[in-house]
């Protein structure tokens, strides 16, 4: 997503990884290392003072990285990350069990994507995997925050496994052994 955005207009970015898993050119990559004191706070805090048009945090693992990122993103910077978590319902969740109050997840997040990796059923020489992503913007986003009923065109994996499995592309293990998770 990073390298999307770069192409389509020359934007400042920094990223803070752990490690830097894919170097990307014009933009400053931070290695976070909690030895030497490089942390993600410690590199949060620095990049802020360049003032970065994107600032992407490799993960948010605990609630002070989920603060600091929360607090960048107030001061009008956008903030990519990654977080773990079952879906994307489910990142509205763990944020809050980080801390992140309801007000702030309305007035900062644009959307929340998740990715889940699906077996497929292919030609030999291809790949036998792809991703299949939920996405919540707009009043999808809303109502996940509020703890509402996300209803359609809200694209779950399990509709997208069932669509997958429909088209020929997974087979009924891969089906249900996604369903089952």
């Amino acid at each position: 997503m990073l390298q999307t955005l770069l192409r389509e207009k020359s934007f400042q970015a920094i990223t803070l990884e752990d490690p830097v898993e894919r170097e990307i050119h014009d933009i400053l990559q931070v290695q976070v290392n909690e030895k030497a004191g490089i942390t993600y706070q410690a590199g949060l805090k620095a990049a802020l003072r360049h003032d970065p048009d994107i600032l992407m945090v490799g993960e948010i693992r605990d609630k002070e990285t989920a603060h600091f990122a929360f607090h960048a993103a107030y001061s009008g910077h956008l903030v990519l990350s990654t977080l773990h978590a079952k879906n994307a319902v489910g990142t509205i969740h763990r944020l809050k069990e980080m801390g992140i109050k309801k007000s702030d997840l309305h007035q900062t997040l644009i959307a929340v994507a998740s990715l889940e990796l699906i077996s497929i059923i292919t030609q030999p020489h291809l790949p036998s995997r792809a991703a299949i992503m939920e996405l919540l913007d707009s009043n999808q986003l809303t109502n996940a925050i509020n703890e509402k009923t996300v209803e359609r065109p809200f694209l779950s994996f399990d509709h997208l496994r069932r669509k997958a499995f429909a088209y020929g592309f997974t087979t009924k293990e891969t089906f249900f052994k996604g369903a089952a998770k």
